[in-house]
């Protein structure tokens, strides 16, 4: 979440965090280290591996405790600064191990891609970032760039360099005569870098995106128009207008770096910096923003059956324009602004013209969870010596076997096993494990995971209180329990008190697609709560017999909803309390300030 940071950049304090059960992902609870104001928890990703997760604590608060109305405590770590640094350490290093873990799988998948291009019958290559220019539109941005080439570097620069690439490409030594694909790292381990030699693929990749480099500055391409998007809601004031041309002096200087040093990646790097100086410049003329596209291609999409909810859509898109209008407040209040500064105001620009277009159209709309780069490929036929069909059949075949191996690996270096290998006994693990690698005493006694009811989430908060050096709890309550609280406190009246206990009288709670049917809240009351139960459990039963009567019309997703809305009635019985209701319509202006309670340590 885009707000202004503190200014130390030393976390000073820790916690143990256990997050409350809910239904969804992490029903039995969740937990998480936090240190400063960064969280780190272990979650279940739709690859089949387990990742070590770092964000900011506001966005773990904000899908715990206000989206998934989660409770939280948070255990405090008395620890001194010397054992809260060895922690953060020893958690970064874990995290950049499996990052680079997981960026040598992205580079198999995109070798595999390499080859299975060559060897299709168009042997056409898909090119980063080239799918924003067009030969049908001249630029004098890219006309002025090429003067100032040929002025820095000599006439021939860009006839030379582009002669130069195509030699290589076009030898019998450009490498795809006969590849050795480097093995694979012998023995991996979640705890140290794994040392990968990477194949020819990547410097090939560079060569012939350097060549498209080279004909667009020649011939002077400009942008395509249908691969941009504009904010048109809100011209650009006087201070974006002055940001913006001082970027656009510092994208060329960069640009004219990256052409001079040809560093690895080098091309990609400069078709995206000529892309956003040529936007920049179509901002400056028209007065409004205007970005590239930035969203994958094969960005998943929200289909419009999965959207019937239109409310919740209009809210998502309401929140993301006034995401963007906050990065636009804080961006002009700087002095100047880096590429950072940039992408964050494209990212959230894309996003939400996304929405604003989805909704406007109705037609699909994309979602994409990591940051959006402009990387757009288009294809091309590029000239070059390729081997016989029967060779590049068997690169295919060995790269995308590599790729396979390489994810099977992965799956099984980074399990995920509801009773062994858990969000809680790793967390637990990866904290005890900081500390032998820096061979210093643990300030506390060591909790043992393995055969033990640690694996539950609840738990484990009460034995780390117990056997970790801890200096006392800090409860924060789901969102709907706050703002309960906040409501009995001004209106105590029964009134109100039976009206906030049912789902569809409520003034805090609005029924939505992400949950199954409930009459009553069960998560604020106790001794009522099996009674409740009762009347929860039998709404659940009526709905899952007129789910059985519906299936041949909804593909059985009453039958689904009214067992579930059963189904978590159960624990209610006991006392106990899984479900509670989810909150995906908070408006920002809503949000609690104890979100951005360590931004201060950031």
């Amino acid at each position: 979440m885009l707000l202004p940071a503190g200014l130390n950049s030393t976390p000073t304090t820790a916690d143990f965090i256990y997050v409350d059960a809910n239904t969804g992902q992490s029903s039995g609870g969740h937990t998480g280290i936090r240190v400063g104001n960064k969280v780190y928890h272990y979650q279940y990703f739709p690859d089949d591996i387990f990742h070590l997760v770092r964000e900011s604590y506001d966005d773990f608060a904000f899908s715990y405790n206000i989206l998934s109305n989660r409770t939280s405590v948070l255990t405090r770590l008395d620890w001194n600064s010397k054992e809260i640094s060895i922690l953060e350490s020893g958690l970064n290093h874990l995290y950049l191990v499996q990052f680079k873990h997981l960026q040598n799988w992205e580079i198999l998948k995109k070798e595999s891609k390499f080859f299975e291009e060559l060897n299709s019958p168009e042997k056409k290559i898909g090119l980063r970032a080239t799918a924003y220019f067009t030969k049908e539109q001249n630029s004098k941005i890219t006309k002025d760039l090429k003067k100032e080439l040929e002025s820095r570097f000599g006439k021939l620069f860009l006839f030379e360099l582009e002669n130069r690439l195509k030699e290589e490409v076009l030898s019998p030594e450009n490498g795809l005569s006969e590849i050795r694909f480097p093995s694979l790292p012998e023995r991996m381990s979640a705890d140290r870098f794994p040392f990968f030699s990477q194949g020819p693929y990547l410097k090939i990749r560079d060569t012939l995106e350097g060549i498209l480099l080279c004909q667009i500055l020649k011939e002077e391409w400009g942008l395509n128009s249908e691969l941009l998007i504009d904010d048109s809601k809100d011209v650009l004031s006087e201070k974006e207008i002055e940001l913006l041309k001082t970027f656009f002096q510092r994208q060329k200087e960069s640009l004219l770096q990256i052409l001079e040093e040809q560093d690895p990646g080098w091309a990609f790097s400069a078709l995206v910096a000529l892309g956003r100086m040529q936007a920049i410049q179509q901002s400056l003329e028209s007065g409004f923003p205007v970005f590239l596209s930035s969203f994958p291609e094969d960005s998943p999409l929200i289909q419009k059956e999965a959207a019937r909810d239109q409310e919740a859509v209009r809210h998502v898109e309401g929140e993301m324009s006034s995401i963007v209008s906050l990065a636009r407040q804080r961006i002009s209040t700087l002095n100047s602004i880096t590429e950072k500064e940039y992408q964050i105001w494209e990212d959230a620009t894309n996003r939400a013209f996304e929405l604003q277009e989805g909704i406007a159209q109705a037609i699909p709309v994309r979602m994409y969870s990591g940051k959006l780069i402009p990387q757009r490929e288009n294809f091309f036929l590029i000239p070059m010596s390729l081997p016989e069909n029967s060779r590049l059949r068997e690169y295919a075949e060995i790269s995308k076997n590599r790729e396979l191996e390489y994810h099977s690996r992965l799956k099984k270096l980074y399990p995920f096993h509801l009773l062994s290998q858990n969000c809680t006994t790793e967390i637990i693990r990866s904290v005890q494990k900081t500390f032998d690698s820096q061979e210093r005493i643990f300030p506390g006694v060591r909790i043992v995971t393995s055969l033990s009811p640690t694996i539950i989430p609840f738990y484990a908060s009460h034995s780390i209180s117990k056997e970790w050096k801890t200096s006392g709890e800090t409860v924060f309550l789901s969102y709907r329990r706050q703002k309960l609280k906040e409501i009995l406190g001004k209106e105590a009246s029964l009134e109100t008190q039976v009206r906030e206990s049912f789902t569809f009288t409520s003034s805090l709670y609005k029924k939505n697609r992400e949950d199954h049917f409930f009459p009553l809240f069960t998560d604020d009351v106790f001794w009522k709560r099996p009674l409740y139960g009762i009347v929860n459990f039998g709404t659940g039963v009526g709905l899952t017999a007129a789910g059985l009567l519906s299936l041949p019309f909804d593909k059985g997703e009453g039958l689904q909803k009214g067992f579930q809305s059963a189904f978590f009635s159960l624990p209610e019985f006991v006392f106990f309390n899984i479900r509670k209701g989810t909150f995906p319509f908070v408006p920002m202006k809503d949000l609690p300030k104890k979100l951005f309670l360590f931004q201060e340590e950031d």
